[in-house]
């Protein structure tokens, strides 16, 4: 993915949130997952957790002391 392309941008606030909520987990080198799943009749869902595997072919941005990760299929639906 060319650098200067933003797939997805986080707030200061969602980014603090995120980092607490990392912590309660008690889990060292966890990442947020965003992904586009099909949802049958009513379209997409998106799916939002924390995760501690990262495949080859997975988007990883850092940003504001997380690491956020999406899967291949999912990076267009986002950035669109």
């Amino acid at each position: 993915m060319d650098q200067k392309t933003t797939i997805l941008s986080i707030t200061d606030n969602a980014a603090e949130k995120v980092k607490g909520l990392m912590e309660q987990e008690g889990e060292e080198d966890l990442a947020l997952r965003v992904g586009v799943r099909p949802g049958g009749c009513s379209g997409f869902q998106y799916s939002i957790y924390f995760d501690d595997e990262i495949a080859d072919d997975d988007e990883v941005i850092e940003t504001k002391g997380l690491k956020v990760v999406i899967d291949a299929m999912s990076v267009p639906y986002i950035m669109g």
